[in-house]
């Protein structure tokens, strides 16, 4: 019992000081700070009413001016791997959108979430932050902030503001909210104005980067009038952010647990020469999943539908023979591992061979895949990510042993569902 408590403690200032020089070895000279966290998002109507939105999964790598960040992935053992799409200044991941916190914890637990991408000079970091509930188990999520809007100390009810005015947004107290333990960045909170295009105009600053930022012990902001036109649509957007910081060598980490609220406003006047708004604003935030990227929530067109049927090489021969000779079907795509027939107008099935180019591997359960063709598939993937209770199997890529691009969700009883569009036609 003696030598192996003595062993014990011997091990322990191993282990810590092993921790200590693998954080040391990160040396950031592009990342600002990274980011992963759940949230949930309200849209507030008139009268401070409040409806959920959606619960939220994501991360973001934030890059410093100058600075160069790809290659992102995200991974957790309770997840696929997510992929960050490259940006210069913030590169951004996304999980699926539920209904209740339980089904966003269900796919996306709490844990380790390793970031891995690439720097200047082909530099490849790996940072973990870690997500986690309180110790009773509860949730971290704060209350959704309850907006408010000023003009002149009056509260303006209706959401008609004047343009010629500066704006007082204000919000309920972040009562969850504190210092940060670690003394790094306390609670933050997040003001964001943006127009009927969804286009950001004002944005009360992020940490890390030296600027101005909220934080839980603020409770308003003032948006000048030289932001405003006459006639127009406006959306604004308060989160509340509980934080956990952290620094991995010289890299600022935050494991976030936060609540949005959006809010539209509108102002008084005649619009000339202003926006053409759409009836419904665009999306301004990737939270609110009641708005799209066209200011419409139709859904677009589907062109046509495609079968994806996978075979070993040798059966792959015989069902080429069989669609293309014994059944006389058109063969519309011919490479030398995929042909596509034509059953009828917008019907097709796909005969694919077993090759590094196929989604699935053939087996004795014939794997099936419905494959969705669409001019606009970047909109249907933006619809997508609207929906609740659907998971991005695969995101949106252009695939490089065929001309489409494409992404692959899975319906309800494990089915892949391919959305694709063809490139270069």
């Amino acid at each position: 019992m003696i030598k192996n408590w003595t062993a014990s403690l011997l091990i322990l200032p191993f282990t810590v000081l092993m921790a200590c020089a693998q954080e040391e070895e990160i040396n950031s000279s592009d990342t600002q700070f990274l980011v992963v966290g759940k949230t949930a998002n309200f849209r507030q109507h008139p009268g401070k009413t409040s409806e959920m939105i959606n619960y939220h999964f994501f991360a973001e790598i934030f890059v410093n001016e100058n600075g160069r960040v790809t290659n992102g992935k995200l991974n957790n053992p309770g997840i696929d791997q997510m992929t960050f799409a490259d940006h210069p200044s913030v590169l951004e991941t996304h999980g699926g959108r539920y209904s209740t916190e339980e089904d966003l914890d269900a796919l996306y637990p709490d844990g380790e979430y390793m970031f891995t991408y690439t720097e200047t000079g082909e530099n490849t970091l790996n940072i973990p932050v870690v997500l986690s509930k309180k110790e009773d188990g509860n949730t971290r999520i704060p209350a959704a902030p309850v907006i408010s809007l000023h003009q002149n100390g009056i509260d303006i009810t209706d959401g008609m503001i004047d343009p010629d005015q500066d704006l007082q947004i204000s919000w309920t107290p972040f009562t969850e909210g504190g210092p940060d333990e670690n003394g790094f960045v306390d609670d933050l909170v997040f003001a964001v104005v943006g127009n009927c295009k969804g286009e950001k105009i004002s944005h009360s600053g992020v940490p890390f980067g030296g600027g101005e930022h909220l934080t839980y012990a603020d409770d308003n902001v003032t948006i000048s009038k030289d932001l405003f036109r006459p006639g127009e649509v406006y959306q604004v957007s308060v989160e509340h952010a509980v934080m956990d910081t952290n620094y991995v060598g010289n890299v600022p980490t935050i494991a976030t647990y936060a609540s949005t609220s959006f809010l539209d406003f509108n102002t008084s006047g005649e619009n000339i020469d202003g926006l053409d708004c759409t009836p419904l604003p665009v999306q301004m935030d990737k939270g609110q999943t009641d708005r799209s990227l066209k200011g419409t929530m139709d859904l677009p067109n589907i062109d046509e539908q495609i079968t994806m049927l996978y075979y070993s090489g040798a059966d792959w021969d015989k069902a080429v023979y069989f669609y293309g000779t014994d059944l006389q079907l058109e063969a519309t795509y011919d490479d030398d591992w995929v042909k596509i027939y034509k059953l009828n107008e917008g019907a097709f099935v796909g005969v694919v061979k077993d090759s590094d180019g196929g989604f699935h591997k053939p087996n004795k359960d014939s794997a099936v895949m419905v494959s969705i063709v669409s001019k606009a598939v970047d909109d249907w993937y933006g619809a997508i990510l609207n929906a609740k209770n659907i998971k991005i199997e695969k995101e949106i890529y252009n695939n490089q042993s065929a001309p489409i691009r494409a992404f692959l969700i899975r319906d309800p009883g494990g089915y892949t569902v391919e959305f694709f569009q063809w490139v270069n036609q």
